[in-house]
């Protein structure tokens, strides 16, 4: 009898943790382009940009393509997708060619606190994420304001 409870038991756990978890997002993504900016760009370029809660860092990579020229800037700002919203996270380590790749990360001290909405923590932040309330961006120099824009989503 007690076999059988014991046996049961682990059955339930086991199918438990194999129907995954419906708790909060820990990956994001986006596809970047111009018509997303705003005001929307004519560029041709192209980009994704993906997102991965790891403990308290998220981990990024960036790719796009045919942009007008280098990257100058790149960031995650908090904003819905008909506004320009404020930088919440710059990115580092940009390529210096119209076309790549860069990746990193970024903790609560890399945050830009913000008012409206407040975001402080890196739980207010991903509170955004999850909401679709942040996007990322490239800046170029033709592009001053951002060439190629995403709003980020939650998996």
């Amino acid at each position: 009898m007690v076999t059988a409870r014991l046996f049961a038991f682990a059955s339930a756990v086991i199918l438990a943790a194999a129907c995954g978890s419906s708790g909060p997002a820990t990956s994001f993504s986006t596809t970047l382009a111009g018509a997303n900016e705003v005001p929307p760009t004519t560029s041709t370029a192209t980009g994704t940009a993906t997102f991965t809660l790891s403990g308290t860092t998220v981990n990024y990579t960036v790719t796009y393509s045919s942009l007008s020229g280098p990257p100058t800037a790149s960031h995650m700002h908090v904003g819905a997708s008909t506004v320009s919203g404020p930088v919440v996270v710059p990115f580092s380590g940009l390529p210096t060619t119209a076309s790549g790749t860069f990746s990193g990360s970024f903790t609560q001290a890399d945050i830009k606190a913000q008012t409206s909405p407040v975001i402080n923590t890196l739980d207010d932040l991903l509170a955004q994420m999850r909401a679709g309330n942040t996007y990322a961006n490239i800046h170029t120099t033709a592009h001053g304001g951002g060439e190629i824009r995403g709003q980020i989503a939650g998996h």
